[in-house]
């Protein structure tokens, strides 16, 4: 039963790399908090270069990971989805602000869904602190419902529940770093 983590002699390399993502969407969720009345224009570009970052880190862990992680694929798939992401809406500016709602949103529920499932692997091997991380997951996949209804109540409404989301998947990138150094050092 081998999903997560292969059993005999895995190694978490670059699990700091989670951890570096983290960090960066606390701080981009503090500056939208800090700057809410910052454009809406300049919201969409720092989200696309965000997706562009956020997808060669997601790339760089699934290929050092290859060896160790059974389900790997995914993370490269993921990371590729961001990157092409980030790559559009940069080189389409008014077509990242006529649909960054709904990117956003989506992006939020199916990087939910993925940490529900990172969850259950954590959970298969033993991390304590499971359902701290499935609660996480759970409110990245209800932020991503309220970005759905935000559009209507204006920007500011899709600043601040950007914000928020953003700060939750920060934190749960933080959680499982640590988890993944965990396992890294029992090993």
């Amino acid at each position: 039963m081998k999903s997560f983590i292969e059993k005999n002699g895995f190694a978490i390399k670059y699990w700091w790399l989670s951890l570096v993502l983290g960090v960066l969407f606390i701080i981009f969720a503090i500056w939208l908090l800090m700057n809410p009345l910052t454009s809406y224009a300049a919201l969409s570009i720092l989200f696309s270069a965000f997706m562009l970052i956020n997808g060669m880190f997601e790339i760089a862990f699934a290929i050092s990971n290859k060896d160790s992680i059974s389900s790997w694929g995914w993370y490269l798939a993921g990371g590729i989805v961001d990157l092409l992401i980030g790559v559009i809406l940069i080189a389409s500016p008014e077509l990242s602000m006529a649909v960054l709602p709904f990117i956003l949103a989506f992006w939020l529920m199916f990087r939910g869904v993925s940490g529900i499932g990172n969850t259950i692997d954590l959970r298969r091997y033993g991390a304590r602190n499971w359902g701290w991380y499935l609660f996480i997951a759970i409110l990245a996949i209800l932020c991503s419902i309220g970005i759905i209804w935000i559009p209507a109540a204006g920007a500011l409404g899709f600043v601040f529940m950007t914000a928020y989301a953003f700060m939750i998947f920060g934190i749960f990138r933080i959680v499982v770093a640590f988890e993944l150094k965990k396992l890294h050092k029992a090993n």
